[in-house]
């Protein structure tokens, strides 16, 4: 009843303040400050205390500068905010009022992106030492608010239609309509919960990634700092204690803070002024491990480490007390392997952000952002992290061997059949020339085979030294860039190898014969030619499919880069799309002719057309099974690289 009077106020425009219901009530104090959310370790505060609450004596219906307050939506640490409409405009916005000082107005201007709150300007009041912040509106409220209203379901029991549901309690609360259904909200409603988390989390780790890209560590991530528009879309907000590189007077030590309950372990020290850590050692890592802590909380209904209360303790010694729990304590509730089901990897993925030392976890929030993305698609997620065994767990360790394999298998079961309808032929047409078909044929493929091999492992060389992570690592994005390019032409060039040789052995055979006997039956050339063109395209098909299959599933995922535009890999993966099909008719085509010369020669050539169709046939069917691999993959490839680029 006491906390329902205090929220009736607020809405109705007073000015309250929970310590006023302490005193009111101080045999409920304790329960009050767990109610009211009065953990002081979940305050954003300033390492001087500089940043204390500014007095903010404003109300609901009252007027400031080119603003009417309508609703007061919150307050925080550094003043409060409201919905107020621009009068100038004739807009809605959310206004922050605070006191006139730090950077985070400029700090807001330089970031764009889609889940960061969007700033739309600000007014100084010097005569009141004001400073009046008008930002994009979120009317679902915070994050916090749904963390609070979800708090009677079980997160076992959560799913995303919960999520909806606490959004739309908020838009209710405040009066706001509920918008119509959109993409957002189709695709939240049908997840699970951990899957609603690795959404979230994926989101919110792009905006960080942008934010660190401007130069701009956050510093004070937690559920109360995460806006969520009326879909349920999140925003990042709250620059109060950021620091940005980018601006000329500020330093990391200037509005330095953050909320204790979800520092990282580096930053718990660089707050403690018995710690010789400075905030200038602090890096985008510090960031991760607040988002870590921020999506444990939503994905298990917890704080991954609760701490224990200040008491009487010294605030250095409370701080030391927290650091310490952070780099000794396992996180709790991530140990639970049913929250990986539907969302794979999530919870190894959260340990690694919250992981103790800095070096153990993400090197940026791009890699965390895909790490999230890749537990929302279980496919893409077997391609670049799924552990293979048998042949598939040789291939990545030996890639020159593996591709070698595959082009030269073909090539030979294609020679062997070869050996044997044109040995057949030798034998009933030209009986005399047996002997030195016999030397011809060794000789051409004793050349032919190695040649091959040999080219097949140049071509190699180069993807085998990519997929080394050191070597990978001094390439610059132009040039991974190119060898993915390359990586993806492989099948083609495993295919050109093939027919080549085949096309320069197909007048190799009968030159050498007429050269060597100096004379050479016409029906016999027509044999050789019409023979090894066929084994030039079995050489051309069934090649590119198995090299193509091996590089898109093995090689090409460990050289993809997640902080650049993957534009270009998209065209790549969808022209091999288109290609394989070709391929494909082109392993059709090789039974197909066969039977076609079954029709039209004589009987004595059936035995070994009849063993050419039935290998084409088995060999088409072998086909058949790598395009549908090789297509699966390039479409899971593409879909995933799209969503990436969002």
């Amino acid at each position: 009843m006491i906390l329902e009077e205090f929220h009736v106020r607020r809405l109705a425009g007073d000015v309250v303040q929970a310590g006023e219901y302490f005193q009111r009530f101080p045999g409920r104090a304790a329960e009050l400050r767990h109610l009211f959310g009065m953990d002081p370790a979940l305050h954003s505060t300033h390492a001087s205390g500089s940043g204390r609450r500014p007095r903010v004596d404003l109300r609901p219906r009252e007027t400031i500068g080119d603003f009417e307050l309508l609703i007061r939506l919150g307050e925080g640490a550094f003043g409060a905010v409201f919905l107020a409409r621009q009068t100038s405009m004739q807009r809605l916005v959310a206004l922050k009022v605070s006191a006139d000082a730090g950077t985070e107005p400029q700090t807001l201007a330089q970031l764009d992106h889609d889940h960061i709150i969007r700033v739309y300007d600000q007014q100084q009041l010097p005569e009141r030492r004001l400073r009046l912040l008008y930002m994009q509106y979120a009317a679902g409220g915070t994050l916090d608010d749904v963390i609070q209203r979800l708090g009677d379901v079980a997160p076992r029991s959560r799913t995303g239609r919960h999520y909806l549901d606490g959004v739309a309690a908020i838009l209710d609360a405040r009066g706001e309509s509920r918008p119509a259904e959109s993409p957002v909200s189709r695709e939240l409603a049908g997840l699970a919960w951990p899957q609603v988390v690795a959404w979230i989390g994926s989101r919110l780790a792009r905006a960080l990634a942008y934010a660190h890209g401007k130069g701009v560590l956050h510093r004070d991530l937690k559920p109360a700092n995460v806006l969520l528009m009326a879909d349920g879309t999140p925003k990042l907000a709250d620059f109060n204690v950021s620091f940005s590189s980018q601006l000329p007077d500020a330093s990391a030590e200037s509005q330095f803070g953050g909320s204790l309950a979800y520092m990282a372990p580096e930053h718990l020290e660089a707050l403690n002024p018995q710690h010789p850590r400075s905030p200038a050692d602090l890096d985008v890592r510090c960031d991760l491990y607040s988002l870590g802590m921020l999506l444990s909380e939503l994905l298990t209904g917890g704080r991954p480490f609760r701490g224990s209360p200040p008491g009487r303790d010294p605030p250095a010694r409370w701080i030391e007390r927290l650091t310490t729990e952070r780099r000794t304590s396992q996180p709790a509730g991530l140990d639970d392997g049913a929250l990986d089901a539907a969302a794979p990897g999530l919870t190894e993925t959260l340990r690694r952000c919250l992981a103790p030392e800095p070096t153990d976890r993400f090197a940026s929030a791009i890699d965390l952002a895909t790490e999230l993305e890749l537990s929302l698609n279980p496919a893409a997620r077997r391609l670049f992290r799924g552990t293979r065994g048998g042949w598939e767990g040789i291939v990545p360790r030996h890639p020159v061997l593996a591709m070698t394999a595959v082009t030269v298998f073909p090539n030979a079961v294609a020679a062997v059949c070869n050996f044997l309808h044109n040995a057949h032929v030798i034998a009933t047409q030209w009986p005399a020339a047996e002997p030195t078909f016999m030397r011809v044929q060794s000789v051409i493929n004793l050349i032919a085979f190695p040649v091959g091999a040999f080219l097949a492992v140049v071509f190699a060389r180069e993807i085998s030294r990519c997929l080394q992570a050191n070597y990978a690592e001094s390439l610059s994005a132009e040039e991974l860039a190119g060898v993915r390019r390359r990586c993806l032409n492989l099948g083609h060039v495993a295919a050109a190898i093939g027919l080549s040789l085949w096309l320069l052995a197909a007048p190799a055979y009968p030159v050498s014969l007429w050269l060597i006997l100096g004379e050479l039956p016409g029906a016999v050339v027509i044999h050789f030619l019409a023979s090894l063109t066929l084994c030039g395209l079995i050489a051309s098909a069934y090649p590119f499919l198995a090299v193509s299959a091996l590089a898109v599933r093995n090689f090409y995922p460990v050289l993809l880069r997640w902080n650049v535009p993957h534009g270009a890999d998209i065209e790549g993966l969808e022209r091999l799309h288109r290609h394989s099909w070709f391929y494909l008719a082109l392993a059709a085509l090789v039974p197909m002719l066969s039977t076609a010369v079954l029709a039209v020669v004589g009987d004595g050539q059936r035995r070994s057309l009849i063993l050419t169709a039935v290998a084409g046939g088995l060999g088409f069917a072998f086909a058949l099974l790598l395009f549908r691999r090789l297509q699966n993959d390039l479409n899971t490839l593409t879909e995933f690289l799209r969503r990436s680029d969002r």
